[in-house]
């Protein structure tokens, strides 16, 4: 379990403290990347030598021999007195650019394409990658006309597109933003207190949280005049607990296509979903009982059996990020962050 970095050919795995992190995005993104830092004490000075990576550099990350990260040092800092030296490298992500970014100079125009095509321009503008990962109901709407904001980033666009078809985001590690909704795959692994859970928190709360949401926008130029011109999407919410009851309602960004409108409500409802839960397992090394590490699971179900934490005992989640942590101190841990299944729409069947 050791963390290397390769830049120019030449590996670096002295690290005294290392951290990754890999997250489901976020209204700001969520670029994976890396922190690591190493010492000496001053009389030593033969580790440092070697050690020139600096901002700007391109490298590479593994993870028990798994690449997981590629991308670029955004951070060097260094620090000595008379008794040690430090130096902390950060690595972020290819994919960071989209964040970095801003739309073109002059914000481009897109007619009649879906999120796919516009994804791919915009992000492959900045040397990036976009994929919708399946086909979720809804990836296929084209949009009638999608313009870039002056000033919008680039992740800030396609994120804002992406709700009027219900995706969410979660970089690859490599250069590429995949599109996604729902879990990937059935739940898997098990996360058992007294086996392999070194410690835990489980947060659930509806105090946020409605039961109905009503999306509503108007159409321009309807063909069906003024009775057509108005569109509204409604949806049910589900918690983890018993219904707090209300109502929230929000114009939609896009309502062009009435589709839109309904998987933007949905989208409403999966985020306020997602605030319901906030869960976090700690659980010794960086792998998953199947043998694939941790960081690979991101947005798969889980189940967790516990007691202490879950009042049925047993509960599915999904991981919505995943931290890997390795120093001399703690020695090599993962923390796994656990939401709402259906914040990402799991259960979502319309079309």
């Amino acid at each position: 379990e050791i963390c290397t970095i390769t830049a120019d050919g030449q590996k670096y795995d002295i690290w005294e403290t290392v951290e990754l992190h890999r997250a489901v995005a976020g209204l700001s993104g969520g670029i994976n990347h890396a922190l690591m830092t190493v010492s000496e004490i001053s009389t030593g000075g033969t580790g440092f030598s070697n050690l020139k990576l600096t901002i700007g550099d391109t490298v590479s990350i593994d993870l028990a021999g798994i690449n997981v990260i590629n991308g670029i040092v955004y951070l060097r800092q260094a620090a000595y007195d008379d008794k040690m030296h430090a130096v902390q490298i950060g690595v972020s992500s290819k994919t960071e650019a989209v964040v970095r970014n801003t739309v073109k100079v002059k914000p481009g125009v897109y007619l009649n394409q879906t999120i796919q095509q516009i994804g791919s321009a915009c992000f492959g503008s900045v040397g990036c990658g976009f994929k919708v990962v399946g086909s979720p109901p809804g990836s296929e709407l084209k949009f009638p006309r999608a313009t870039e904001q002056l000033g919008e980033s680039c992740f800030g666009f396609i994120e804002r597109l992406s709700r009027l078809v219900n995706l969410h985001m979660l970089d690859d590690g490599r250069g590429t933003m995949l599109a996604f909704r729902g879990p990937q795959g059935a739940a898997g692994a098990q996360l058992q207190e007294g086996v392999n859970i070194l410690r835990a928190r489980l947060l659930l709360q509806i105090d946020d949280h409605v039961e109905s949401y009503i999306a509503v926008g108007q159409q321009s130029n309807p063909a069906s005049g003024k009775a057509g011109r108005d569109v509204s999407a409604t949806a049910t919410a589900s918690s983890p607990g018993k219904p707090a009851g209300g109502l929230v309602k929000f114009g939609a960004e896009d309502a062009s296509n009435p589709a839109f409108v309904q998987h933007r409500v949905h989208h409403q409802a999966d985020y306020d979903a997602w605030k319901t839960v906030d869960g976090m397992v700690t659980v010794q090394g960086w792998f998953a009982p199947d043998g694939n590490i941790w960081w690979n699971k991101v947005r798969q179900k889980i189940t967790v059996n516990s007691p202490m934490l879950i009042p049925e005992g047993s509960m599915d989640f999904i991981i919505k990020e995943v931290i890997h942590r390795q120093s001399t101190a703690e020695g090599t841990t993962t923390d796994i962050m656990l939401t709402n299944p259906l914040g990402m729409g799991a259960a979502e069947g319309y079309g």
